[in-house]
């Protein structure tokens, strides 16, 4: 199994993470008095550009990881992955006071943790597997 779309998907989630903050790699702190699309004032909060390529670090982490352990996966290997990267994710996105990850972009995120395990071999999955943990 190739972990390459993996990638391709991550640059898009933080692609549009930015985005959606307003943010780019020139700016410092997020949000100054912005308003989305929807007219609504987005809280001004202290987070950075750099939380915005945190969260992609984290997961290319994860994928890195399951990539890694292919061969060798088992269940409960998996779980502990995904766990801790939804657990990382969570402390991220709570030092942005919850501004970093929206709705759209945690179902994204989710479904992408999800996916991966199931193509590095998890078979115990009825639901999306990060569920247990998230909190964004």
């Amino acid at each position: 199994m190739s972990f390459g779309k993996y990638y391709r998907r991550i640059d898009e989630i933080v692609s549009a993470m930015a985005e959606y903050l307003g943010v780019s790699e020139d700016d410092g702190y997020m949000f100054d008095d912005i308003y989305n699309e929807d007219d609504d004032l987005i809280d001004d909060t202290c987070c950075e550009y750099s939380d915005v390529q945190k969260c992609g670090s984290i997961l290319e982490s994860y994928v890195d990881e399951l990539d890694g352990m292919f061969a060798d996966a088992t269940d409960e290997a998996i779980l502990k992955s995904v766990e801790k990267t939804v657990k990382k994710l969570n402390k991220l996105n709570e030092k942005c006071d919850y501004e970093l990850i929206d709705s759209t972009q945690a179902e994204e995120i989710c479904q992408l943790i999800h996916e991966a395990a199931l193509d590095a071999g998890f078979s115990g999955a009825t639901e999306n597997v990060a569920d247990e943990w998230r909190d964004f």
